[in-house]
């Protein structure tokens, strides 16, 4: 049974970690990190720039993930900002995948397949890779950085821009990803998709990684007004759930959580007891982020367990001695208690998860719970 309950586990876990897309996360929150530092200033370049969108306002500024950036740098002071058009935001994504390679290819990203992407006037239609590059392997120049051309692809640029740049990743599939930190700093929300059958297809952006309420949305509802919140951040982000747990030797228990670790986990407990206090058990763990919607929680705590005996009491009565037994509490049992599972996120703010729990390396059980996210 308890074999079987663990590969059962591992199985669950498997088909999650499948599911989960890391990379088309982890590169929305590289649109939102670029568009933070970025200032969007064709005045301050010089250069003229053929797009949707002409020197309008920025929505994300460098105090929305002050937090982050300081823990990146150490220092928040030394954070570099830039002013600038499409090409310095498509840049500067392209240095921090460069600086943190192995990050991006952890969370799927193929190889050194990432390439600054440009459209030239006039034409949406034609899609050119670039490299920077030293002086000498240049082919062109762009707003004073010298590049080399990788490849040209006959694909439609996302609503039909040119003279545009931004970035494109292949996943280890084979599919190639799109994000364009410009239109993010420019609208509010996170610009980014695939390439499939010819186009640059949009996605849907993370809710929480929006400023404004206008972001596409799969019910096509939308409200064209800024939200009051922040953007969502792994780094900041402070979270409290509460929750219930069940299982099916011990009652409902309640699980208690606050986030920790720059919220790449949750502190949590849990607590069951029966109602004669005959059995309490606790559990204290971390709920740490496996991606931006599934979290594994991974707990140790004890058992405790009333061993029972029947006294015999004597009683007297009119006719002499009587006798009955009366049940009492002889001494305590207690157990290590291991735990282990899977808690997705459904809609931001609600959980459910699924656990493995292992009592005094012996009895195996799962717990399931679920709980809200404040």
């Amino acid at each position: 049974m308890k074999k079987s309950i663990f590969a059962g586990m591992l199985f669950f876990l498997s088909i999650f970690t499948i599911l989960a897309d890391d990379l088309a996360n982890i590169l929305q929150d590289l649109a939102v990190q670029t568009a933070c530092l970025g200032m969007y200033s064709k005045a301050e370049t010089g250069v003229n720039v053929t797009s949707r969108y002409i020197d309008p306002p920025d929505w994300y500024t460098p105090p929305m993930m002050a937090n982050r950036f300081a823990a990146m740098s150490g220092n928040m002071t030394r954070i570099e900002t830039f002013y600038g058009v499409c090409f310095d935001y498509a840049q500067f994504a392209w240095n921090d995948i460069n600086k943190y390679q192995k990050m991006y290819n952890d969370a799927g990203m193929k190889g050194t397949q990432w390439y600054i992407a440009i459209t030239n006037v006039g034409n949406p239609n034609t899609i050119i890779l670039y490299d920077p590059v030293s002086r000498e392997r240049a082919t062109t120049i762009s707003n004073g950085i010298y590049l080399k051309e990788n490849s040209r692809y006959n694909v439609y640029a996302h609503n039909g821009t040119s003279d545009h740049a931004w970035l494109w990743v292949q996943h280890n599939n084979g599919t190639w990803y799109w994000i364009d930190p410009t239109w993010t700093d420019n609208t509010g929300y996170v610009w980014w998709g695939i390439v499939e059958n010819g186009r640059e297809v949009q996605r849907y952006p993370n809710p929480g990684y929006c400023v404004t309420n206008n972001y596409p949305r799969p019910d096509g509802s939308n409200t064209g007004t800024r939200s009051s919140g922040s953007i969502y951040n792994p780094a900041n982000s402070s979270y409290l759930s509460l929750g219930l747990s069940y299982s099916n030797d011990l009652p409902i228990g309640l699980t208690i959580a606050d986030s920790m670790f720059f919220d790449r986990s949750l502190i949590y407990i849990t607590v069951n007891c029966n109602y004669e206090f005959n059995q309490f058990e606790w559990i204290c763990g971390v709920s740490i982020a496996a991606t931006n919607w599934l979290r594994i929680p991974v707990g140790i705590g004890a058992n405790h367990t009333a061993n029972h005996t029947l006294n015999k009491i004597r009683n007297s009565t009119n006719a002499g001695y009587a006798y009955y037994y009366e049940e009492g509490v002889s001494s305590w049992k207690h157990n290590l208690v291991i735990e282990i599972g899977l808690q997705p996120v459904i809609f931001d703010n609600y959980y459910f998860s699924i656990n493995y729990r292992l009592t005094g390396f012996s009895k195996s059980s799962l717990v399931v719970g679920a709980g809200i996210i404040f």
